[in-house]
């Protein structure tokens, strides 16, 4: 459980996180929870978060995810359903959970939510698995 403390720490830490307000709130072996308020930077020209945004928050805690378990793991291909927006001054939140684990690769899906518990988006992702956590600094 320490490990998993370590890198949900490891992820709030991470510059482009707290550039975007991603909180990681919780990580286990196979699973991460996060949130985000939806700032005017996040908005895009209809008022609505831009896709990018909310690509980038689910792809991060979906990193926490992948790197909870004992390897270290790098994205190598994603797919997004955007199905709902968000607004500005709303709580969206994000859980990752693996779903399937081979030997080289690892399925992640994110499902995006809003406070009312609309699904907002859900992304698949594949992580390539690169080396052993333990030999990892």
């Amino acid at each position: 459980m320490a490990k998993c403390e370590d890198i949900r720490q490891r992820f709030n830490d991470c510059n482009v996180g707290r550039l975007l307000g991603i909180e990681v709130c919780e990580v286990e072996e196979g699973m991460a929870r996060g949130r985000m308020v939806v700032t005017k930077d996040h908005v895009n020209v209809f008022g609505g978060i831009h896709g990018g945004i909310l690509f980038t928050f689910a792809d991060h805690v979906g990193g926490a995810c992948g790197n909870s378990m004992d390897y270290k793991a790098l994205l190598v291909e994603s797919t997004a359903r955007f199905k709902k927006s968000a607004r500005e001054g709303e709580t969206i939140y994000a859980q990752a959970r693996l779903v399937h684990s081979r030997r080289k690769v690892d399925n992640i899906e994110i499902t995006v939510t809003n406070e009312s518990g609309e699904t907002l988006a859900i992304l698949q992702m594949v992580s390539y698995i690169v080396e052993n956590a333990a030999k990892t600094s």
